[in-house]
């Protein structure tokens, strides 16, 4: 089965909901920030993982985006190579999809 690639971010307003968020976000994918992950799921287990977290966060004082993660034409990485996660060998990663 392929996986996508799905970017997460968030804004956090109380520390113990943040804590929370970063718990499962990091469980589940790679932190590129303190609160933007990269995760390789399928949609249903994205839908699910963004259920979970919207019921953890306060929708009047926090920020949640999750949106698909994919290389357009022209893209490029500045920046050290070794860190950029595509270039990974994480079985998770396995079967990820552009």
């Amino acid at each position: 089965m392929n996986k996508p690639l799905w970017l997460i971010s968030y804004d956090i307003a109380c520390p113990k909901r943040l804590k929370k968020v970063y718990k499962v976000c990091s469980t589940e994918g790679w932190a590129l920030q303190k609160s933007v992950f990269v995760l390789s799921v399928s949609r249903a287990k994205k839908e699910a993982l963004c259920t979970q977290i919207s019921e953890m966060i306060d929708e009047q004082e926090d920020r949640l985006l999750c949106i698909p993660f994919s290389i357009p034409e022209g893209s490029f990485h500045l920046g050290n190579k070794e860190d950029w996660l595509v270039i990974h060998s994480d079985e998770r990663l396995d079967g990820f999809v552009f």
